[in-house]
């Protein structure tokens, strides 16, 4: 038996199947107003890091003087690394205050009109005496008269390390009137963040003495201290041992060790080193 549909409902099926595949395509959302990438998840301190931001005009209107601003929290971004370049901007970069101090730091980008995207990037020198830990990094739409809500992005890393690696070499200065041997403490910032001080410690064996130099002397240890050190670099310190007719004949183990240093020194193999020198006679000794 055959079923009559009725007119009506015929056409209601008939926009039904039009109208389907309309239903079922999802509305467009609108892109973020404020997007962020970093060029590295991990820097050290004293060296550079590049936040690019890139901030869209989701609405209809035009958003005047409208720039690209940079946050960071739990710390402002200000108070750890200094604006050193912001591609894109148009016009001069600079920071914002709260009232109470630099919390940020923004970029304008011109007028932005309904849709339109502007990409500036940050480029950031980390301090060296930056705290290590994680920053979260924050981007902003703002203008005249518009301010998007603060979106927040990646997270940075801060570490502060550096290798300090030390060596230790004797080189004798002899002669009838005052011999003596003379040494030399090195230390290398092997990396990866600047070294901003080692304490290198030397004790002496017993009966003997540490006479003038660039390191400082006392019962029975000589102490060494570096200053900063730059990513590669080294610096001396030198201390001189007299020798006499007493130590003829002695073998002596001098050992310099890294007792101290600032930052953490994420590698303890090269942290000691030490020479052995045998007096044969005031005018000859043996160190190796």
């Amino acid at each position: 038996m055959r079923t009559l549909r009725h007119p009506l409902a015929l056409v209601i099926m008939a926009v039904a199947m039009v109208m389907s595949p309309l239903l079922a395509t999802p509305a467009l959302a609108d892109p973020p107003e404020a997007t962020l990438s970093l060029s590295s998840a991990t820097v050290n301190t004293g060296d550079s890091v590049t936040v690019t931001v890139t901030v869209t005009n989701i609405h209809g209107f035009t958003v005047l003087n409208a720039a690209a601003r940079v946050f960071t929290v739990p710390s402002a971004l200000p108070s750890y690394a200094t604006l050193t370049g912001c591609a894109g901007a148009i016009g001069a970069c600079g920071t914002v205050s709260d009232g109470s101090g630099p919390i940020g730091f923004t970029a304008p980008v011109g007028a932005l009109s309904g849709g339109a995207s502007a990409t500036v990037a940050f480029t950031l020198a980390i301090a060296q005496n930056a705290q290590p830990g994680e920053q979260t990094f924050q981007g902003q739409l703002h203008g005249s008269n518009y301010a998007s809500e603060i979106v927040s992005g990646p997270v940075l890393t801060i570490i502060s390390e550096a290798d300090a690696a030390v060596d230790l070499t004797a080189t004798p200065r002899l002669g009838l009137l005052v011999p003596k041997i003379e040494f030399t403490v090195r230390v290398t910032d092997n990396g990866p963040g600047v070294l901003r001080t080692a304490t290198v410690t030397t004790p002496l064996p017993a009966g003997l003495t540490a006479a003038s130099g660039d390191c400082a002397t006392g019962s029975g240890t000589v102490t060494c201290t570096t200053g900063q050190v730059g990513i590669g670099a080294s610096v001396t310190r030198k201390f001189t041992v007299p020798v006499g007719l007493l130590n003829i004949g002695v073998p002596y183990t001098f050992t310099a060790t890294r007792t101290s240093s600032d930052p953490v020194d994420p590698v303890s193999a090269n942290d000691t080193d030490q020479v052995r020198c045998t007096v044969v006679s005031v005018v000859l000794v043996n160190c190796a």
